[in-house]
């Protein structure tokens, strides 16, 4: 309800004052923290070029907003649990302006995924006992991630507010068929969900962003969603996802600003299923209902600013985790790394 009343009023101040704009934009003094890619248009003719680099680390099992050891999960009829995974993502972003209300943005992303197991293997069973042993156990993906396409719309760009929508899809080049090699503990067979490269769908992704600027202070709000299209042809389709930013930055001088960020995202859980999991639903990884739910994550950041070098800015930020309710059990978020170089000309 909250997003719909903050999106609803955003629109009502567009409409608005629809004719206060200007020829500058928001980006010669853009203090966006690292981990937001959309937040302003580009002039006429001008180009930004910029690499981001995410880390993104994941560690224990949640159910609900509970936490779950490893032998309250194999008492579930699972004998696996993921422990511990980590993400890495590369990006390359180009974004030109075509007028100075519409800029266009494509980015290209090279993703590396691991992933540490623990299983439950018997060693010994005999009459009236039982004995197991715990076995730990890495995998481990890489590759080229889905590309995104994004057509930025200044609505209000005047000197202190800034209203932009962003209509984009995603390009499903990232595999949905990554299998274990032959000393992986799924050898020639489909890794789960979450190991995978991309969505295998075209996928909608709407922005709407509002900035205002005053003096040293920024402040933002903004609604951003994915909207999964249809099933993909393995069978499934991941969950919509809504997220929610906030943030506040303050520029200290002309080298340097600072900045805090909120941000909630709410997402639903896999819809069908990869037929080649059947055998394996003793790993919560390959159930589709373990996917999607709440979280609420915080941030703070920095920003370098690079004027005589190519008009460029160095960006860092970084997250914790202030509340997960997760459908599960699934790994819970521990922490995410930011970090960004941008150019214009």
């Amino acid at each position: 309800m909250l997003v719909l009343l903050s999106a609803s009023s955003l629109l009502t101040f567009a409409q608005g004052d629809s004719t206060a704009t200007c020829s500058s934009c928001c980006c010669s003094t853009d203090l966006t923290p690292s981990g937001i890619m959309i937040s302003h248009v580009h002039e006429k003719n001008q180009w930004m070029l910029s690499y981001r680099y995410m880390s993104m680390s994941m560690r224990n099992m949640l159910v609900g907003s509970s936490s779950i050891s490893d032998g309250e999960l194999f008492n579930k009829n699972y004998s696996m649990s993921s422990n511990r995974m980590h993400m890495d993502m590369h990006m390359l972003m180009a974004m030109y302006g075509v007028t100075d209300k519409l800029t266009l943005m494509a980015m290209v992303n090279y993703t590396v995924i691991s992933m540490n197991m623990t299983s439950l293997t018997p060693v010994m069973s005999m009459p009236g006992m039982d004995m197991s042993s715990d076995v730990n156990m890495n995998m481990k993906t890489s590759g080229l991630s889905d590309v995104k396409i994004n057509a930025l719309y200044s609505l209000v760009n005047s000197h202190s507010h800034h209203v932009l929508v962003s209509g984009g899809f995603s390009i499903p080049t990232g595999s949905i068929r990554v299998s274990g090699d032959a000393n992986s503990m799924y050898p020639d067979h489909r890794l789960p969900y979450d190991m995978q490269l991309g969505s295998g769908t075209w996928d909608i992704l709407p922005v709407l962003n509002y900035i205002r600027q005053n003096d040293r202070i920024s402040w933002s709000t903004q609604i951003s969603s994915v909207i999964r299209t249809g099933y993909n042809s393995v069978g499934y389709k991941l969950g919509n996802e809504v997220t929610w930013n906030n943030w506040l930055a303050f520029q200290w001088s002309r080298l340097f600003s600072s900045s805090l960020r909120l941000e909630g995202n709410a997402s639903s859980a896999i819809k069908g299923y990869d037929p080649s999991f059947t055998y394996l639903t003793y790993e919560p990884a390959t159930n589709p209902a373990n996917y999607g739910g709440q979280h609420v994550n915080g941030y703070i950041g920095t920003n370098i600013y690079l004027r005589s070098l190519l008009n460029s800015k160095l960006g860092v930020e970084y997250g914790i985790p202030f509340y997960q309710h997760l459908n599960g059990p699934q790994m819970s978020f521990k922490s995410s790394l930011y970090a960004s170089w941008s150019v214009m000309f």
